[in-house]
């Protein structure tokens, strides 16, 4: 493909790994277990918090819809009802209701759907009970809810709480996403990391595929496209390169959801405190299970700024390009902006033409890719970028006169592309790479320079 003499391979058959320089936006760790742990405990979190809110919030809820109906009655007597749980002095409001059923009359201690059990809805707060009850009067007709089956059972108060729904559409949404993340994660520690490969430099490369039509008459099926590239005019010089594909959309839904979760999950918990009618036993529990969704949330929350710091902790960084496509022999100005404030132990630009052969072996589809080509076009090193002070740096390149032209076939790909490399003080090494599109040479051109110079 390429002359010996100028560094290039002749035929560049590789042994080396798909997956080692496959869409290269940011530094990632090889997927072990930690993902899919993680997301199992998600998992069983929401199926075990859901089933318990289900039980004994959720279906009593729709239980009384079912089981009861609506009548009038009237308030014969109040009382704050005292009992005594291991040394405590637990209290509940109760009202003395009559109502008639079909012509019964029926007298029954009552206040809401928790006093139709002997031992529910105490608390230790007796004055949060006194007040429960000043809206009862003596010898008021009020409306109540009496049980079809058994008229003795009767409540004069029903709440159902919007913020018990919230809850409950919380959990569902987490078991949604922890099994989601868990099928996710698992499915790609199974995939071969030679696929995984495939699939992220389809992913990356696949907008520069489709043909214009001045290609299709001067016959170059196999070239890629540059539109992508040419529609985004650049500021100071013609065009300005595409730097990576970044999952902006799947982030921000994560971080609407994690917020949410977060928000709701400690307004439940305030509540909760803030007007508290349950038993010591059961706040005990309560707070518990509230506690877990809590730390769920931070966990959560936690997740999502470890990922946004990692996609945006390189700031905005912009590459202009004098002309497009790219023809081998010619000579390129290139500009890179870099702001933010932030300290760098070196930044590097790359000219890298990357040959790629996909293949089947079993069930796997194995890519092998080789560098046959990588020249260092740009470098600098220990140096700090501020809002006053980016880095602003203009510089020229030249293709190789027996450069091979961008190529992409079913099985077989000459990816040319800037590879940009930046290692910011105490981080990992930041990769983003901007494709670009060399043509072969027309042969009434002998132009040795692009345009914008």
């Amino acid at each position: 493909m390429f002359d010996d003499s100028s560094g290039f391979s002749k035929y560049s058959t590789s042994n080396h790994s798909g997956s080692a320089r496959a869409g290269k936006l940011s530094p990632s760790a090889p997927h072990g277990w930690s993902e899919p742990i993680f997301f199992s405990i998600i998992l069983i979190t929401g199926i075990v918090v859901f089933g318990i809110q289900l039980w004994t919030w959720a279906i009593p809820q729709l239980t009384f819809y079912q089981e009861f109906v609506v009548s009038h009655g009237t308030v014969i007597e109040t009382r704050v009802a005292e009992i005594t749980i291991d040394s405590v002095n637990l209290f509940r409001p109760e009202v003395l209701l009559e109502h008639q059923v079909q012509g019964v009359s029926y007298r029954v201690w009552t206040f809401d759907f928790r006093t139709l059990e002997p031992k529910e809805g105490f608390a230790a707060n007796r004055q949060l009970a006194e007040s429960a009850l000043l809206p009862f009067q003596s010898g008021q007709t009020i409306e109540c809810w009496y049980q079809t089956d058994h008229p003795e059972e009767a409540v004069v108060v029903w709440k159902s709480s919007v913020w018990g729904w919230f809850f409950l559409l919380l959990l569902f949404s987490l078991i949604v996403s922890g099994l989601v993340g868990l099928v996710q994660s698992c499915r790609l520690i199974a995939v071969s990391e030679e696929r995984k490969a495939a699939q992220s430099q389809s992913q990356s490369v696949f907008p520069l595929h489709s043909l214009t039509d001045n290609s299709q008459r001067l016959d170059w099926s196999t070239v890629p496209d540059i539109r992508i590239i040419n529609e985004s005019p650049g500021t100071h010089l013609a065009f300005r390169l595409p730097i990576g594909n970044q999952p902006i959309f799947p982030l921000v839904g994560l971080t609407l959801f994690t917020l949410a979760w977060f928000i709701i999950s400690f307004g439940i918990m305030f509540h909760s405190f803030i007007y508290s009618e349950e038993n010591r036993s059961d706040q005990i529990i309560g707070i518990v299970f509230r506690g877990l969704f809590c730390g769920v949330g931070i966990i959560l929350l936690i997740s999502v700024l470890r990922r946004l710091f990692l996609a945006f902790r390189l700031g905005l960084t912009l590459l202009e390009i004098s002309d497009h496509p790219l023809y081998p022999g010619r000579k390129y100005r290139l500009l890179l902006q870099q702001s933010g404030v932030l300290r760098f132990d070196y930044f590097s630009v790359d000219l890298v033409c990357e040959e790629i052969a996909r293949f089947r072996q079993g069930t796997d589809t194995v890519t092998n890719r080789k560098d046959v080509f990588r020249q260092t076009i740009f470098s600098r090193s220990d140096f700090e970028t501020t809002p006053n002070l980016p880095l602003h740096q203009e510089f020229f390149f030249q293709l190789p006169i027996d450069a091979m032209h961008s190529f992409r076939h079913e099985n077989n790909e000459i990816f040319w592309k800037i590879d940009l490399c930046a290692k910011i003080v105490s981080e990992p090494e930041i990769r983003r790479e901007c494709p670009i599109v060399v043509r072969p040479v027309v042969l009434n051109d002998l132009t040795l320079e692009g345009n914008g110079l």
